[in-house]
């Protein structure tokens, strides 16, 4: 039973890999999602009857590798098509006019986004549910502004993989989060796509340098609940106190929220 539950699994990770892609998403991905979904409710019924003994499981965990295999031929031929390989190639060279034509070729939900004004990338402040040190943030907005922010893309990302990762930047300044970076118009002279899905800005390089980026820095902190944390007021103070003082010390700009 338990490995007819991991099979399944598996092809539903598969069917959400594989319907990241425009292909994907097409009628080729939706008669494998159906598949997908007749599958597992399959196993359900069974098992709410009782019925679901060896013979079956064993039947359905057949059809579960079966489809899973399908999943992951789709996936080899989107990324060994010419669109992508030559994505791959831009990505590399860094060719913005070839990424812009093709990145919406080949991910399902994204669109090139016009000239961005203002936009925001949050900046880690939490480490295991307790504030990181002051230095290391400060350190992490310098290394943004000199080296860059570092582009990430999984086998989930929505519009970027591993091969065509993307920074993710956002057009409003994400809630929740007391410390950000402001990137001012201008200061990206890259392309940007958009997910659709989303509202979330992709800038399919490497890297993206931000030499001009401000920081906004809460007053107070607001926590979600969901963080699960406990931070005291005067401890934030004093961290926020910190931080001020270290970006100061670097002259890097700070607005106070």
């Amino acid at each position: 039973m338990s490995e007819l539950e991991s099979a399944i699994a598996d092809a539903g990770a598969l069917l959400v890999r594989a319907q990241k892609y425009r292909r994907g998403a097409g009628p080729e991905g939706r008669a494998l999602g159906r598949e997908a979904l007749a599958l597992g409710d399959a196993a359900r019924r069974l098992h709410r009857h009782g019925a679901l003994d060896d013979a079956a499981a064993r039947a359905l965990l057949g059809d579960a590798r079966a489809l899973a295999g399908r999943l992951r031929g789709l996936v080899a031929e989107i990324r060994s098509g010419p669109d992508y390989r030559a994505a791959k190639t831009a990505h590399a060279a860094g060719d913005r006019a070839a990424l812009t034509r093709l990145l919406p070729a080949i991910f399902a939900g994204l669109e090139p986004a016009g000239a961005p004004s203002d936009l925001f990338a949050p900046v880690a402040w939490l480490r295991r549910g307790r504030l990181r040190s002051s230095t290391d943030v400060v350190a992490d907005v310098l290394a943004a502004r000199a080296e860059g922010l570092v582009a990430e893309g999984d086998d989930l990302s929505a519009g970027a993989d591993g091969d065509l990762p993307a920074v993710t930047l956002l057009a409003e300044p994400p809630p929740g989060e007391p410390i950000i970076l402001r990137v001012p118009p201008g200061a990206l002279a890259l392309h940007v796509h958009r997910l659709v899905d989303t509202g979330e800005l992709l800038v399919h390089a490497p890297r993206v340098v931000v030499p001009g980026a401000l920081v906004r820095l809460a007053r107070a902190l607001e926590l979600d609940e969901e963080l699960r944390v406990a931070i005291a007021p005067r401890e934030w103070e004093r961290f926020r106190d910190d931080v001020t003082a270290g970006l100061r010390g670097a002259a890097v700009p700070i607005e106070t929220v």
